[in-house]
């Protein structure tokens, strides 16, 4: 899906990320053919509990005793089953999605830096190659297993509740329908806040794995220089600057989920009340309206997780670029002639560190 925002398009898949999982892509089509079968279930369900009150109500014109309540008991315990059986296989698929592009990817990075061999690739230094296949595959684990399959699902359920709502009352199923696309206004309102953000983050967090490192590996010269008091204070300052952009991350996943909160709740409270003033106005009957307050939240609760998971996927989404760009970096191209019979002689090099005492003299 692309939506505008002035005159620059924002969209919510990258394909680059999307084209890494090959021929995983199959297990997003049956996460979401489930996930929308589970919301069959679920207004079974709930049409199952409005159908039983519905028939107490008029019980007593009713002359067949506690049987009649047998079908909604009936269909309500068939949607239990579907609604525990999809759920359980939602979780299932979206596991082996996520365990399937972790290990595509992770042979895929490893495969690469072994072709490229030591030398500094687009940048990046070990810590930073390191941080990148290890954090940034785990980031996109749950870019692929959540976000994506939540995203399709996410425009799918309104319009299938639109399409059951609607010939009950079409007034309150078009006040919920125009609601929910605030929720991705709302997402896309701090899109570019939290792309600035989670860039700045990712640079951030490899600039401090290659300070320690460095640190590490060059604590004994420090030590003989006298320098690691020195060290110790860039260290504490990168870790400093990092907090710092932690809580502004942090900042921002509040700020759009109090929004998103909002937007939700407000929307879901609006279909409930024109569902009321349906019943006092429009003749609309008071077991319907109930179906379709129950049913109301049902339309933004899809969106919302949507929105929550937004937030892991523009993690995932920064991570996934570092990687795009490694495995987009040429081969070395290696030439097949060999040298024979050649030597390599070196004579009067020196070294020092302070200028006055060898350290290597050849």
């Amino acid at each position: 899906m692309a939506l505008r925002d002035g005159a620059e398009k924002v969209i919510m898949i990258d394909k680059n990320l999307l084209r890494l999982l090959g021929e995983n892509k199959k297990y997003i089509f049956y996460t979401v053919a489930l996930m929308v079968v589970g919301l069959f279930a679920n207004v079974g369900i709930t049409a199952s509990i409005c159908w039983a009150i519905n028939l107490a109500i008029h019980y007593d014109e009713s002359s067949g005793g506690a049987m009649i309540f047998a079908g909604p008991a009936l269909c309500a315990a068939t949607g239990i089953a579907v609604r525990y059986i999809t759920s359980r296989l939602v979780g299932d698929l979206k596991d082996m999605l996520g365990r399937k592009a972790k290990k595509d990817l992770r042979e895929r990075v490893y495969n690469k830096i072994v072709k490229l061999g030591v030398r500094s690739t687009d940048g990046m230094s070990m810590a930073g190659l390191t941080q990148v296949a290890m954090e940034g595959v785990e980031q996109l684990d749950l870019y692929y297993s959540s976000y994506i399959p939540q995203f399709f699902y996410a425009m799918l359920a309104p319009f299938v509740l639109f399409g059951i709502t609607v010939g009950i009352q079409w007034q309150v199923a078009l006040v919920l329908l125009c609601c929910v696309p605030l929720i991705p206004v709302s997402i896309i309102a701090v899109s570019k806040w939290a792309k600035r953000i989670f860039a700045k983050y990712w640079g951030k967090y490899t600039s401090m794995g290659d300070a320690f490192l460095d640190s590490v590996q060059g604590l004994k010269e420090l030590k003989i220089f006298n320098a690691d008091e020195a060290q110790h204070g860039k260290m504490n300052e990168t870790s400093e600057d990092f907090r710092k952009i932690t809580m502004k991350v942090l900042v921002m996943q509040l700020a759009s989920t109090t929004i998103m909160d909002l937007v939700a709740y407000g929307g879901a409270g609006l279909g409930i009340a024109m569902s009321i003033v349906a019943v006092t106005q429009w003749g609309l009957s008071p077991v319907a309206a109930l179906f379709l307050i129950l049913v109301a939240v049902d339309f933004f609760l899809p969106l919302r997780a949507f929105g929550s998971a937004f937030h892991i996927a523009m993690n995932g989404a920064s991570a996934g670029k570092k990687i795009l760009s490694l495995l987009e970096q040429p081969d070395p191209v290696w030439g097949e002639e060999t040298v024979e019979d050649t030597g390599l002689q070196v004579d009067h090099m020196t070294f020092s560190y302070d200028g006055q005492r060898d350290v290597l003299k050849m």
